[in-house]
């Protein structure tokens, strides 16, 4: 079984996702300054933050499935702070927890993705989602009076969970449940879910936007 540094913080990373990381913890620098010698990814998993949790220091895996991150850029401080970047590449589970050497390690196994990736319902399911997250960018372009005629997405279905996931705006619960799921049918209808409630949300925002604009032009008066 792989030994895994570990990163646990209150977000969750896919596949392909980039992620700037601002470190200024003792043992996550520890754990920059290593993975810099090796070269070797690390894996972001998300924690929850209890009451009794007085500060970041007392951070803890608290979800069994995370995401390796590969660094490809850093930016060192006089006092030992980091800025990175990394991007996200693949799905792990927690098999056995090793404690912390200064930053958490633990043995893992790492996931495919889910055995349903290309059947013809996930196809079924891609079409919607896609269909759905092309409005959503629509949308979003309108509220800043921009708009675009095409959009170019991920041409399969698990890319395209990863590509729809790591963009749009849920809550971190949310978020781990598709990243665990090992059904990516499952993944795509929840994500549809997701955008159907936000696309909602959003064409009342842009309605709103344009007849605010459009009075403030004196137009109808």
């Amino acid at each position: 079984m792989p030994e895994l540094p570990l990163f646990p913080l209150q977000i969750v990373v896919f596949p392909g996702e980039s992620v700037p990381l601002h470190i200024f913890e003792p043992r996550y620098r520890q754990l920059v300054k290593d993975t810099l010698d090796t070269g070797d990814p690390f894996g972001i998993v998300l924690t929850r933050r209890t009451r009794q949790q007085a500060s970041v220091e007392e951070r803890e895996p608290t979800h069994e499935v995370g995401c390796t991150v590969r660094m490809e850029s850093n930016e060192a401080f006089p006092d030992g702070r980091f800025n990175i970047g990394c991007v996200g590449e693949r799905r792990f589970r927690i098999l056995e927890k090793l404690g912390e050497r200064p930053y958490w390690v633990a043995n893992v196994e790492y996931l495919d993705d889910p055995a349903d990736a290309e059947s013809a319902e996930a196809y079924i399911a891609y079409d919607t989602s896609a269909s759905l997250y092309r409005d959503h960018l629509g949308f979003a372009l309108a509220l800043q009076n921009s708009w675009q005629r095409t959009y170019r997405l991920p041409r399969r279905p698990n890319p395209l969970v990863n590509h729809i996931a790591s963009s749009i705006e849920a809550p971190a619960s949310v978020k781990q449940e598709i990243l665990k799921s090992e059904s990516t049918v499952e993944q795509l209808n929840l994500l549809s879910r997701i955008l159907r409630a936000s696309n909602r949300q959003l064409m009342d925002r842009v309605s709103l936007h344009h007849k605010q604009r459009y009075e403030g032009l004196g137009v109808g008066n």
